[in-house]
């Protein structure tokens, strides 16, 4: 309860005019828009804030939500941050499941003096993005298999995502639609070297290592790689 109270608390100071005791130098106003891939207003979104890259913790500032034209406006303390947007169904905070909606890797936020700054946000669910990369690359191989627990079990409502490297600070630079009720999944990617993985939540929890390494060739086939999650 504790946990939830301090983003609840730097939430509403961000949503007033500026700080209690701050001076106009001291603060700036983040504004902008949400919407979604196909260009629609979201309304109901945040914008979470956080003082580092590092944005698996809570945010540092969250933004009142987005309102019916996806409009969204808070006055921050003068910084830099890192900036993501999103959209959840249930409770407020903690990862993103099936059905939520987020705008991917975190934007550097950095007002350099400036008392206004406009920031939009595209937010969309990994469904949606994963098509979007496929009709964004020509040449892509398909990888397809299904998803266990380490009892053999089919794992539904999670993803197989892929790194170009071990570094697992940032988010995978791929990430296959959830996965459905049989355990499916289906991941196209260019031809390269990829470290892959899975996971339940969004963004994938950091520290989590990868469980599979493949090489993709250029002319293959649809590639069939069965995987088990990794143990939590």
């Amino acid at each position: 309860m504790k946990k939830a109270l301090a983003p609840l608390l730097l939430s509403a100071l961000a949503a007033l005019s500026g700080p209690v005791h701050a001076t106009a130098g001291d603060t700036f106003t983040l504004r902008g828009n949400i919407a979604s891939l196909d260009g629609k207003p979201v309304a109901d979104a945040e914008v979470y804030l956080y003082a580092s890259k590092n944005t698996r913790r809570p945010a540092d500032f969250i933004s009142p939500r987005s309102d019916l034209t996806g409009a969204y406006r808070m006055v921050l303390p003068a910084g830099t941050y890192w900036a993501v947007a999103r959209v959840k169904r249930g409770e407020r905070f903690g990862p993103l499941m099936p059905g939520d909606r987020h705008s991917g890797e975190p934007v550097r936020i950095a007002p350099e003096g400036d008392t206004e700054l406009a920031q939009d946000f595209v937010v969309a669910d990994m469904q949606e993005l994963a098509q979007k990369r496929e009709k964004s690359r020509e040449e892509l191989l398909e990888l397809n298999g299904t998803l266990t627990d380490r009892e053999g079990k089919r794992v539904a409502g999670a993803y197989v995502y892929a790194r170009t490297g071990m570094v697992t600070a940032t988010l995978p630079e791929y990430i296959s639609a959830w996965t459905d009720e049989s355990g499916r999944y289906r991941l196209k990617l260019p031809p390269g070297h990829y470290y892959l993985g899975s996971a339940t939540t969004f963004p994938t929890p950091g520290g989590t290592a990868p469980i599979r390494e493949v090489e993709l060739s250029a002319g293959n086939l649809p590639v069939a790689i069965d995987l088990q999650m990794p143990v939590e």
